[in-house]
């Protein structure tokens, strides 16, 4: 009886593909879940390189930022995680303490996050996950964790790769019109908290 249990056992599996599951990648996704602060400010070991794994692999390692592409990461219940401001609206504006950030959706490139500059197509709403997560932020008052990129074109981003900027909470948030076409956009009013260290500003 059990020669013959084995025996199916062992034909079962031949027909099966077996799963491994990465211990290091299950952690990278749990810490990028986590609502709160990190020590670590994650620099793209490849600056030049657009490979939407790269950048987000290293952002993911550090835990400041999940795995996908988007600049909002976040979920409708909880919150916003964490943004990346990386030059991919041009109605974003960065203060370094203060930022004034777009929404997510409808651009004409949808992985602006990594080539930047993502033109409008059509209106944004807050209905969309990614927008709606932000918008969360402003009810619950949590603070987000900001990542600059390379490719924005504040004097706070780093010369290279992408670098956490510490917490922000988001102050408010509207709909307007954006003033680079004639499509609304989903806007957001951010400020970072006190008492964080400097943000490091690119050379003249």
């Amino acid at each position: 009886m059990a020669s013959e249990r084995l025996h199916s056992l062992g034909g079962f599996l031949r027909h099966r593909k077996i799963v491994v599951l990465d211990p290091l990648r299950i952690a990278q996704s749990f810490m990028s879940l986590i609502l709160g602060e990190f020590a670590t400010p994650p620099i793209s070991p490849n600056p030049a390189s657009n490979d939407i794994d790269v950048v987000s692999s290293e952002c993911a390692r550090a835990g400041v930022h999940g795995t996908n592409y988007s600049g909002i990461y976040g979920t409708k219940r909880d919150g916003a995680f964490s943004i990346c401001v990386s030059g991919g609206y041009r109605d974003d504006k960065d203060q370094g303490d203060f930022l004034i950030y777009t929404g997510t959706g409808w651009s004409f490139r949808e992985d602006s996050f990594i080539v930047g500059g993502g033109g409008q197509v059509s209106d944004q709403t807050f209905e969309h996950p990614d927008n709606a997560a932000l918008l969360k932020s402003l009810e619950t008052k949590r603070p987000v964790r900001v990542v600059r990129g390379y490719k924005s074109r504040s004097p706070y981003a780093p010369l290279a790769g992408y670098r956490y900027d510490g917490m922000y909470v988001v102050e408010n948030a509207y709909m307007t019109k954006s003033e680079n076409s004639d499509f609304s956009i989903c806007t957001y009013e951010l400020r970072r908290v006190p008492g964080q260290p400097p943000i490091p500003m690119r050379p003249n």
